[in-house]
């Protein structure tokens, strides 16, 4: 049984707000290639790094308004929230003596502890990012946005679904945005590295500092020709969902390849939803208790049962889209037990890969 986290753990978490990394496609590979790594990695070249980086760096907000940022208490344990991005705005600097990426953003997002049930909350930032990257002997790059300056953050809850909680705040006196305000600052100055694997544009997220050849952790080994999305693991409670996404098809034609399994919990549903829909289910999810409802019929509506093997390809339109895990009675097939207390989270590892439809 992976571990349960604290009320205090989940609102470090949920200071994990940067989830945008630059398109990769577009960054400098020709350069890179024609360069060498170890003109690239001399850090004494300073303004050709920055330049090179300069061409994802116009992307970042587009980024970062398309997904949701995974929230977890370690690389290795399992996504327990989402944030997500509803405006971004940003500037490069790029003199002699200051080469930064300045973000400022609002946003949204979910969590869950065993305290308090979901909490929904709203968060708002500045941050100055000092952007920096280098290449490993396989060609990957690993891309750093440490934190230069962090001005400015917010933190508002929306919702804390446990009426237990909310009497145990009010009788200690807690003031759960203060905290959380506090608590996003001192996280947010970590930053978080994005890796750049191939031409392909294959890419991994993490929070924090990862060492150039070491990987985030992921659940599935994937041999394939086909650009792999997402590689992750989430736990979704009784009564709870998650949003994974949103995974962009660029171009009509195409057809997410999806490969799930599910353990602790009997079954949960799972959606694949157009952005649009997705994001009208995230903002009730975040304000009310249970689940989201479908505001219409989803592209792939289809159970995952405990212990089978799952495997699925669905054609979809150019456009963007939710992966939505559903571990609740109210929206689907599948059900909880009906078990007073019995809550049996369910441990989700998920794959997305992208390619043509068949």
């Amino acid at each position: 049984m992976l571990r349960r986290i604290t009320l205090l753990s989940l609102l470090a978490l949920l200071s994990v707000l940067v989830a945008g990394c630059p398109k990769q496609e577009t960054i400098g590979t020709s350069a890179i290639n024609v360069l060498g790594p170890g003109v690239i990695n001399n850090p004494k070249n300073k303004s050709l790094r920055f330049d090179i980086l300069k061409f994802g760096l116009d992307r970042f907000c587009f980024e970062m308004t398309s997904r949701g940022a995974p929230l977890k208490l370690a690389d290795d344990q399992p996504v327990v929230g989402r944030f997500f991005a509803n405006s971004c705005n940003q500037t490069v600097i790029d003199d002699d003596n200051r080469k930064s990426l300045v973000v400022q953003y609002t946003g949204k997002g979910y969590g869950w502890t065993n305290l308090s049930g979901r909490i929904g909350f709203t968060a708002a930032g500045l941050i100055e990012y000092a952007p920096d990257f280098v290449v490993d002997d396989d060609g990957a790059m690993y891309i750093y946005f440490r934190p230069r300056k962090v001005d400015a953050s917010s933190f508002q809850t929306t919702l804390v679904e446990s009426s237990f909680a909310r009497g145990g705040m009010a009788l200690t006196g807690i003031n759960p945005d203060q905290l959380g305000r506090q608590i996003v600052e001192a996280q947010l100055r970590r930053g978080f590295t994005v890796i750049r694997y191939n031409s392909d544009g294959e890419t991994d997220f993490s929070t924090g500092y990862v060492p150039k050849g070491q990987k985030p952790f992921k659940p599935f080994f994937i041999k394939s020709e086909r650009v792999t999305l997402a590689n992750d693991r989430t736990e979704v409670h009784t009564g709870q969902q998650d949003f994974i996404g949103g995974f962009e098809v660029p171009e009509d034609g195409q057809a997410f390849y999806l490969t799930m399994t599910a353990d602790g919990a009997p079954g949960v549903d799972i959606f694949l939803v157009p952005k649009n829909l997705g994001d009208q289910m995230i903002e009730q999810y975040v304000k009310n208790p249970g689940p989201a409802m479908l505001p219409a019929a989803p592209r792939l509506d289809d159970p995952l049962i405990q212990g089978q093997p799952w495997k699925r390809f669905v054609s979809a339109p150019r456009g963007f889209y939710y992966l939505v895990v559903d571990h609740s009675a109210q929206v689907g097939r599948t059900a909880p037990p009906a078990i007073a207390g019995d809550d049996r989270a369910a441990k989700v590892d998920y794959a997305v890969q992208l390619d043509d439809a068949p």
